[in-house]
């Protein structure tokens, strides 16, 4: 995406999880990443996104509506999530338009794993 100026506008990727993964990995190379503005970190737990997101400069969301929230601010999410949780909001951000960076396997089952697929292709 070009701005105003003709330079290119980093791409906002949003964290989904705050686990290990997300606290070792994923948070830190998104955030040190030229070409990434980290749109913000969901978590079910509100101390461990608020704590993530204050170490990485970006927004911390939680709850339901904060899922939302996170996908309008974001191009595309990564997932740092359990597997039976990832697919449900993959589904999701698919469908509002994200990109998604998924940790594998996709999910639990081959009926989420092929809702993931179908949104992903729908979208």
């Amino acid at each position: 995406m070009d701005s105003p100026a003709g330079t290119t506008a980093p791409l906002r990727i949003g964290l989904l999880g705050t686990g290990p993964w997300a606290h070792n990995t994923q948070a830190p190379a998104l955030a040190a990443h030229p070409g990434v503005e980290l749109s913000g970190v969901w978590g079910r737990r509100a101390e461990a996104a608020d704590a993530l997101a204050a170490a990485h400069g970006a927004r911390a969301y939680t709850g339901e509506e904060g899922v939302d929230a996170l996908l309008e601010a974001s191009d595309a999410v990564a997932f740092a999530l359990p597997p039976d949780v990832q697919a449900p909001l993959a589904v999701r951000a698919a469908e509002a338009g994200c990109h998604l960076l998924m940790d594998k396997p996709v999910a639990t089952t081959v009926e989420g794993a092929r809702a993931v697929a179908g949104a992903a292709e729908k979208a």
